[in-house]
């Protein structure tokens, strides 16, 4: 008996320390960091698809010991290349370009993946995400960008921090998704979207633009003379086909109904001294809802309810009590103005479009289940013509440390005290 027990024992031993049978070293792997998708017309023939990827150069992340390594000396390793390949499909690609690096591709760390404007304008980009959530290898929380204009070019574009452009776009993206314009779109939320048949997908767009300068020294002395933005989004009808763009004003609206604003900044006028004395205000906090009103005639409409709560960032002026609580009302009722214009700006650009990219569809789902069946197929006549109200509530919680502004104020100076 007890050499039975030995046996086992010895057998569990063997297979406890027999190892990773598949591992691969990393200096074996093609770090995938980025990748891109554009079509490759061909004379005569259904046009390609176009795969460039952005790969990491292990040598020069992880160099040897003695080795040059690194990205600081004229002669050292560039840490990143791009390489480009055609194919039939997605992994047609990726196979011919395997057979060409010596290295294994490996996605796993894949931070960006955009797709080129001829891609999203022909509708390929469901098949592409096919292959995407496919693969074992792909995250879902990799972040999803249109181009305007080609993908490979956003990749081969340096940046000026980070060399790699997939890596600035990442930045981009999960440390300031949320503030100003940029609306952050992982690849889970904008396959849910693709899927939905009620919602309409969105997308970021970036394009390459012209990088400016501190100073005529810094210009001249720069090897980058372009550089990569964050433009607006890209906006997908229920096919998935990009049909246009929304202009940073636009997506701004967007990002108030659908609960994509976590820091914002917003320009209101001072309630006494008008546009000359701007006022800065905050929005730290954001929250929105979407009720829907069934009119006599069965149709719906929606009222688009946002709060918001805010500080007072600066004061650009010199007028004495402008920040006093008795002014504070005439304050959030500018930035109440401002919300609402965006949200309806953007609102009648997606009508006009016919995109339902706010999910008024799914809200009369979910709301109103039994007039939904009865007007889910009539939805893209309706939804062009539905009433739409938005109300803004601001509350105004902190002035700053400071009511008054340093120095003398205009009126004591107009008054020669």
């Amino acid at each position: 008996m007890k050499k039975v027990l030995s046996t086992l024992l010895l057998l569990i031993f063997l297979l406890l320390a027999c190892g990773c049978w598949d591992r691969r070293e990393i200096n074996d792997l093609g770090l995938a960091i980025a990748g891109a998708y554009d079509l490759a017309e061909k004379e005569g023939e259904e046009p390609d698809i176009r795969l460039t990827l952005q790969i990491a150069n292990s040598a020069a992340i992880f160099p040897s010991p003695g080795g040059a390594g690194g990205t600081g000396g004229k002669d050292s390793v560039k840490a990143f290349w791009t390489i480009s390949e055609d194919g039939r499909t997605v992994r047609a690609a990726s196979m011919k370009m395997n057979h060409k690096i010596p290295r294994h591709l490996f996605f796993g760390h894949a931070r960006v993946y955009v797709f080129g404007e001829n891609v999203a304008r022909n509708g390929l980009v469901p098949l592409i995400g096919d292959r995407l959530m496919r693969s074992y290898e792909t995250r879902e929380n990799v972040y999803v960008t249109v181009a305007k204009g080609e993908g490979k070019a956003v990749l081969e574009q340096e940046t000026p921090v980070f060399r790699a452009s997939g890596l600035a776009l990442n930045d981009a993206f999960s440390l300031k998704g949320g503030t100003q314009a940029i609306l952050a779109m992982t690849m889970n939320d904008f396959i849910y979207r693709l899927n939905s048949k009620t919602i309409c997908a969105v997308a970021p767009a970036v394009e390459v633009s012209p990088q400016t300068s501190l100073t005529s020294e810094e210009k001249s002395a720069s090897a980058t003379k372009n550089t990569i933005v964050i433009s607006g989004v890209g906006v997908f009808d229920r096919y998935g086909r990009l049909v246009d763009y929304f202009n940073e004003r636009e997506t701004m609206g967007l990002m108030w109904v659908i609960n994509k604003v976590k820091s914002r900044e917003i320009t209101v006028s001072c309630p006494v001294a008008g546009p000359d004395e701007p006022i800065s205000v905050g929005v730290f906090k954001s929250k929105s809802r979407i009720v829907v009103n069934m009119g006599e005639d069965g149709l719906p409409g929606f009222e688009i309810k946002v709060k918001t709560l805010c500080d007072i960032w600066e004061h650009f002026g010199s007028h004495a009590g402008m920040l006093s609580l008795k002014h504070i009302d005439d304050i959030e009722k500018e930035v109440n103005g401002q919300i609402t214009a965006e949200i309806d700006t953007t609102v009648r650009k997606a009508q006009l479009l016919n995109v339902d990219v706010f999910g008024f569809g799914e809200e009369v789902r979910r709301q109103r289940y039994k007039e939904w069946r009865r007007i889910k197929e009539q939805w893209q006549e309706i939804f062009p013509e539905a009433n739409v109200t938005v109300e803004c509530e601001t509350l105004i919680r902190h002035r700053g440390l400071t009511v008054e502004a340093p120095g003398p104020h205009r009126r004591e100076v107009e008054e020669g005290i």
